[in-house]
Order: C-alpha cells, then structure tokens, then sequence
C-alpha cells in the first residue's frame, strides 16, 4: 500500500513540475497573459510527464540526478506530443525548467 501512495506522491511531483514550466514557457515569461487554456494544455503535458516517470519508477535507480534528467527529458517529450505549436525550442525549455524545478525539490526535501 505504501508503494502506491508514494508512487501517486510521485506523479503530483512530477505533474507540479512540468505544469509550472509549461505554463512560464508557453507565456514566454510573460505571466501576464496566462489564460484557462494555457492551464489545460500545462496540466495535459503534466499529466503525461507525470506518467512517464510513474512508469520509470518500476526501473530501479540509485542516482538522483537520473531522475532530474527523466524528469526533463519527459516533460520536453510530453511538451512536443501535446502541442506542436510554439517558439522555437521551446519544448527543450519546458524540459529544462522542469530540471530545474526537480532539482530545487530534491534540495528542499532534505
């Protein structure tokens, strides 16, 4: 039971991650024009990099810094499949906010 709930605990992780990045990138920075849309289209990308990594998790790893580069590597993936639209590259910049995001997590965990 305790394996479950960590692994739902794991995906509001990940989903909280790559929807924060999505939405700042889908913006440009730009907080000022965020809209309900922009909150559906985040919440599918995290959604689905949430997901991905629930399934990774079955993979045992030891090193952290895997998971930083999962965590970014699906949420650019999840990004690109969800919306094509978009600035240039930015699918690699939702991914590396996502990083960026993990990585603030992980140092607040301990």
């Amino acid at each position: 039971m305790q394996d479950a709930i960590n692994k739902v605990k794991l995906w509001f992780e990940k989903f909280g991650e790559a929807w924060a990045s999505c939405m700042f990138c889908m913006v440009q920075g730009d907080l000022t024009v965020l809209t309900f849309n922009h909150a559906i289209v985040a919440s599918k990308t995290g959604t689905l990099a949430g997901l991905a990594m629930v399934v990774a998790s079955f993979v045992p790893w030891d090193n952290r810094w895997l998971g930083v580069f999962l965590t970014g590597a699906f949420t650019a993936l999840a990004d690109s499949i969800i919306h094509a639209e978009g600035f240039p590259m930015e699918h690699l910049a939702t991914g590396v906010g996502a990083m960026l995001l993990c990585v603030i997590w992980e140092r607040n965990k301990k």
